[in-house]
């Protein structure tokens, strides 16, 4: 896979294992990580960007890795699910998970063949082009990053949730671009001092930060406890994950980080199948977190071993531009 960071993919391994259990019975178990578990993936991949090439053949090689399994995933998961309606289709192509805030209804609920995760791999898109608006043209940093936050507090009032997280990008663009400083500036190299400060403040604030949802534009009670909660615990899971490279845990970990991309789009596809099976065999409601449990390790074992045999086939390695 290249030159890698191992304390990065890591990171990447417990950010995929804190989105799997978000999607699971078991979601009661990371309250403490709701405000970092998606944005780790922003500012990791700001942490490892490396300007090679210029802005338009950078955003274009972007574009076919991200949007490549964002197709053949979607395409897989309708035929997994059985859903092969126009609404299907037209949902795939706004990529949210509705067309309204949660708290909306009547809504209009899209990407429902288990492929809701991945309006992720849009989003991601859209926020490395704002993201390289900054670090192409930085000598306008400042009021690109204003501009940013200005789009994102008026974003947060409207009243539709916009196609390929246009309302979002804003915000997540600048955890890429924080990410992006933390390797420049060597932020990890901190006093342990101020890590345990950050943490404290980490703790205190996820007790105020009230319910947070990025794929459906929920902040909390304030973006800006958001975003700093975002960062935060970003920077606090890469500063620790440090220190479990060359670990047994950290070689999992390390193996799942590696492997994330396939386990964050096709989780839907082995979580549904686990629930139906563990409440068969386990009617009790009792058992709903331990039912969470297994279906986290069936969707992580299952997405890391079909990513694996993705990796190894060269046809579809190249289809789904796992080796540009």
């Amino acid at each position: 896979m290249g030159n890698r960071l191992d304390h990065v993919d890591i990171a990447k391994g417990i950010g995929i294992i804190l989105v799997v259990c978000s999607h699971t019975d078991a979601l009661p178990l990371m309250w403490l990580f709701m405000g970092m578990f998606v944005p780790v993936f922003y500012f990791c991949s700001g942490y490892t960007f490396s300007q090679k090439s210029a802005l338009g053949p950078s955003m274009g090689k972007r574009f076919r890795k991200l949007m490549a399994p964002y197709i053949v995933f979607n395409v897989l998961l309708f035929c997994v699910f059985r859903h092969f309606s126009l609404r299907e289709v037209l949902g795939a192509v706004y990529s949210r998970y509705s067309l309204y805030p949660l708290a909306v209804e009547p809504n209009v609920k899209f990407l429902t063949s288990g492929n809701y995760p991945m309006w992720f791999l849009t989003s991601m898109l859209v926020t490395y082009l704002l993201f390289y608006l900054i670090v192409y043209y930085e000598r306008h940093r400042t009021y690109t990053i204003a501009a940013y936050v200005v789009a994102t507090i008026a974003f947060a009032w409207c009243p539709v949730l916009l196609p390929w997280s246009i309302d979002t990008a804003a915000l997540t663009a600048l955890f890429m671009y924080c990410g992006h400083m933390a390797r420049r500036h060597q932020w990890l190299s901190v006093s342990r001092r101020w890590v345990l400060l950050i943490a404290v403040l980490y703790v205190a604030l996820h007790l105020v930060a009230g319910t947070i949802n990025l794929s459906v534009r929920m902040y909390g009670t304030s973006v800006f406890i958001y975003f700093f909660l975002g960062v935060a615990g970003s920077f606090l899971l890469l500063w620790a994950c440090r220190y479990l490279e060359n670990t047994r845990a950290g070689s999992v970990l390390l193996a799942l980080g590696r492997h994330s991309l396939t386990i964050f789009c096709l989780q839907m596809a082995f979580i549904v199948p686990a629930k139906a099976l563990w409440q068969h065999l386990f009617p009790d409601a009792q058992t709903a977190i331990a039912g969470g449990l297994f279906q986290m390790l069936v969707a992580l074992a299952g997405g890391w071993l079909l990513s694996i045999l993705l990796h190894r086939s060269r046809r579809l390695s190249r289809l789904l531009q796992f080796t540009s």
